[in-house]
């Protein structure tokens, strides 16, 4: 038996949210932590499970997490800067809305309070639905759409900038960086001048300048091809 299928173009789509309240996404904002996340599976019973990674001061961030009512059965799997996270979550997540109406997540990255969704819709109408349902949350902004040609990858055509896989704490500690001269040769300020400009120790400045070039140079390289 033959069956034909016809395939309906496939759309590489990108949202920004901001000023949601998931109580992972309020942890970012307080803790410098990078925090990309696994397609959530979201439940008859309103509530989602989650499976993140975490990278930078994931203690106090966990800690955090754990202290929330919203989130039940914690797990994490901590590796120094890095954590592997499950959790269960009460509170009603803004990506079911975009699911329900078509869109499937591939990447979701969240920094500062901000996440960002990458992922697929198949043919236009699906999009219009998708694009409806993220105008009527308010708080999701429609950042990019691009075609998927035959061997893309799902990320490919997308405008990952490097500043927004930044967080806050990163971003100062470059800019203080760069100002003092610390990249200077021969180094116009050292790391605990700098760490001392900031108000912060010098084991947190350098750990913050450490994640902040690796994030950078990863970005950089990626573009590169």
């Amino acid at each position: 038996m033959t069956f034909n299928i016809m395939i309906e173009e496939c759309l590489v789509v990108e949202f920004s949210v901001t000023g949601n309240d998931c109580p992972v996404v309020e942890a970012t904002t307080n803790h410098d932590v990078i925090v990309d996340e696994n397609p959530p599976a979201h439940r008859d019973d309103e509530r989602t499970l989650l499976h993140f990674q975490a990278e930078g001061d994931v203690d106090e961030f966990t800690e955090t997490l754990d202290e929330t009512a919203e989130i039940d059965y914690l797990q994490v799997a901590n590796g120094g800067s890095v954590a592997q996270c499950r959790c269960l979550l009460h509170d009603e997540c803004v990506l079911r809305g975009l699911t329900t109406a078509g869109f499937m997540p591939h990447e979701i990255r969240i920094v500062d309070g901000t996440e960002r969704f990458r992922g697929s819709v198949v043919g236009r109408d699906v999009l219009r639905d998708v694009i409806q349902a993220a105008q009527e949350m308010g708080n999701v902004k429609l950042e990019r759409v691009a075609k998927l040609t035959s061997g893309a990858e799902p990320n490919q055509g997308l405008d990952a900038t490097i500043e927004s896989s930044l967080t806050k704490q990163q971003r100062e500690a470059l800019i203080a960086a760069l100002e003092l001269g610390y990249f200077d040769v021969p180094r116009g300020a050292t790391a605990t001048e700098v760490a001392d400009e900031l108000g912060i120790s010098k084991s947190s400045f350098l750990g913050r300048i450490k994640r902040a070039q690796r994030t950078v140079f990863e970005q950089l390289l990626a573009g590169a091809g």
